[in-house]
């Protein structure tokens, strides 16, 4: 374990991520079931739309994919109170704070394995078909959250394997050893200053200045998480079904003791 550890953090250093296989399922499968329940809800209680399938599996398959769909084009503050909620459950805490997720981010941030840490700007991205004002171009997440703090991103699918289709995360390898522009670097300055919601733009471009780096589009199967530097350049992959939604589950922990940092609370989510 010790050797394969080792292994990870050589290139999360290297690279600026890794992928490890060590999410719980069975929290991962309690989650789904609540959340569909959730959608259950919302769709009779604001649309009186009932969901009458008898078999359970395919019930969620539905809810989760056509039912979320028809609330989002509904009105989108269906889904944006589900999006609020669910991050707020006791599901959602129960997978987020598994031991076997905060071991490694300890041991990337170089601290003892039970160390406590601070997580902020949890999400579950809920993506529907297409290319929606919600899709995030290039950004990288250490200009936009707290500064000076060390802290490691998870990026991991929640309710179903994340392919080619629905989209995956897509990386510029080796970037976060540089202070890469952006055509939304300004736009980003001038939103921080008036503390306004920052969301990078689907069709950000990247401003050379020389660097060269290799683009991956990274794909997931549950069980499976991406932990990436911050200041790693990404972007959300596209979601190129026609009806199947897109569920990514991200979020930042903190060294919380890390005396450099200029804590403040965050929630521009």
């Amino acid at each position: 374990m010790k050797n394969n550890m080792q292994f990870l953090k050589e290139n999360f250093k290297k690279h600026g991520y890794v992928k490890v296989n060590c999410i719980d399922k069975k929290k991962l499968l309690l989650l789904k079931k609540n959340f569909a329940k959730m959608i259950e809800v919302s769709l009779k209680k604001n649309l009186n739309y009932s969901v009458n399938i008898k078999n359970k599996s395919k019930k969620v398959e539905f809810l989760l994919n056509k039912g979320m769909i028809y609330l989002e084009k509904s009105n989108h503050k269906y889904l944006s109170e589900l999006y609020d909620q669910i991050v707020k459950s006791s599901n959602y805490y129960n997978v987020i704070s598994d031991k076997n997720i905060t071991k490694v981010l300890n041991y990337l941030l170089e601290r003892e394995y039970d160390e406590n840490l601070y997580i902020n700007s949890s999400s579950i991205r809920m993506d529907t078909p297409g290319i929606t004002p919600y899709v995030y171009g290039w950004h990288q997440d250490d200009k936009s959250n707290i500064k000076d703090s060390d802290f490691v991103q998870v990026w991991m699918p929640v309710f179903t394997n994340i392919n080619k289709n629905l989209g995956g995360l897509h990386i510029l390898d080796k970037s976060f050893n540089y202070d890469i522009k952006t055509s939304h670097t300004k736009v980003e300055k001038e939103k921080l200053k008036k503390k306004q919601i920052l969301r990078a733009n689907h069709n950000v471009k990247i401003l050379n200045n020389g660097f060269k780096f290799k683009e991956k589009e990274i794909y997931c199967n549950l069980g499976e998480a991406i932990f990436f530097n911050k200041k790693l350049m990404h972007k959300s992959g596209i979601n190129k079904t026609k009806n199947k939604m897109r569920y990514v589950c991200s979020n930042f922990y903190h060294d919380i003791n890390n005396p450099n940092w200029k804590f403040k609370k965050l929630e521009h989510k």
